[in-house]
């Protein structure tokens, strides 16, 4: 999992996934709508051997809210 800070910090992260050539824009995935926010990358399978890396972002918000849930397992 990755804190991006900024557009810079996000496209030399995805640069780095597999499937997915930025200088090219081959496969590039959408940008997270605002920043900062974490991505972490998932496998996708498209066709029989061709994977492809595919990030999901988590926001402040997520967070917050995974925090809540988990707080209110543990009370």
């Amino acid at each position: 999992m990755q804190l991006f800070h900024n557009r810079a910090d996000w496209e030399r992260w995805v640069a780095g996934l597999a499937g997915v050539s930025v200088r090219f824009h081959y496969n590039v995935p959408a940008e997270p709508s605002h920043y900062p926010c974490f991505g972490y990358a998932v496998m996708d399978s498209f066709e029989p051997g061709y994977e492809a890396e595919s990030p999901r972002y988590l926001y402040a918000a997520d967070v917050c809210s995974m925090a809540a849930t988990l707080l209110g397992r543990v009370a």
